[in-house]
């Protein structure tokens, strides 16, 4: 993949495209770029009082654009505990600061047993923690539904993107929308999916989604062979990230649909070049 463009260019860009979208939200860290009010996990995030749980390395989907390294079949079992434990471990650590915690994966309904029992133990040590889960959607049936449901986790995201906006999930999302408080779809802007996206707004809509986050497209080891387009580089000497060009871009004018149409959801610029950075005051 080439990087034929810099971060200069990119931030430009985008803020010419906010100019063009009344009255956005701003969120106290520059990641945060909304149409509305954020859901609960978003809101913890933004107070960077969150911990991402990585419930297993397994996942049932193989997304071209998956930043991870995580998705192999073959993982040890034993891998995934340790991993599990070390996790519980910080969270003991860090209890005081913590007000929620996203499950994570791999996909972690492939870990049902070990999530109830990990939930089970902090929902114990702190009883009004706030608990949302990632999902590609593809184990998201009424039993799987019904242990997060009972583990009183009210916040559910599903990423479409995994399985190219299939009406098969946005089935699913329909039926979690009648089970959770919040249901949210959280996906990479991809530009070669975008038609995807832009197909299934309005029957989000009519489910009635609580929030679209958009997330910048992350470039890797893992991924970088794997999408097409051009990357551009963000940050200097050890804090480089590098992400796809276009991607931030196709987040706007997926928010500048939604508002034009008067979609009664969310749409979230979720951007990792800038996460957990804080709005300078004054």
């Amino acid at each position: 993949m080439d990087f034929n463009h810099n971060e200069a260019e990119v931030t430009a860009e985008i803020a010419r495209l906010r100019e063009s979208i009344p009255g956005l939200c701003f969120h106290g860290t520059r990641q945060a770029v909304s149409t509305g009010p954020l859901v609960p996990g978003c809101q913890i995030c933004t107070h960077m009082t969150h911990m991402a749980f990585q419930l297993g390395f397994r996942c049932n989907a193989l997304c071209p654009f998956c930043f991870l390294h995580t998705y192999q079949g073959d993982t040890s079992l034993e891998d995934e505990e340790y991993h599990r434990q070390a996790l519980l471990k910080e969270f003991h650590q860090r209890i005081d600061e913590l007000e929620g915690v996203s499950l994570t994966g791999g996909e972690p309904l492939l870990c049902l047993p070990e999530l109830e029992k990990c939930v089970a133990e902090m929902r114990k040590q702190k009883p009004g923690l706030h608990f949302w889960l990632y999902t590609n959607g593809i184990l998201a049936d009424r039993e799987h539904l019904d242990v997060l449901q009972t583990l009183g986790i009210r916040e559910i995201r599903f990423n479409l993107a995994a399985t190219n906006y299939s009406d098969e999930i946005l089935k699913k999302v329909e039926g979690a929308r009648k089970m959770f408080e919040y249901v949210l779809v959280e996906v990479p802007s991809y530009p070669k999916q975008k038609d995807g996206l832009l197909g299934c707004l309005e029957e989000l809509n009519r489910i009635g989604i609580n929030q679209l986050n958009l997330q910048e497209l992350l470039l890797t080891d893992a991924n970088v062979r794997s999408l097409e387009g051009e990357g551009y580089t963000s940050g200097i000497l050890g804090l480089k990230k590098f992400f796809l060009y276009g991607s931030r871009r196709m987040t706007y004018e997926v928010m500048q649909r939604c508002v034009d149409e008067g979609y009664s959801f969310t749409v979230n610029d979720c951007s990792a070049s800038e996460f957990g950075v804080r709005q300078s005051e004054g």
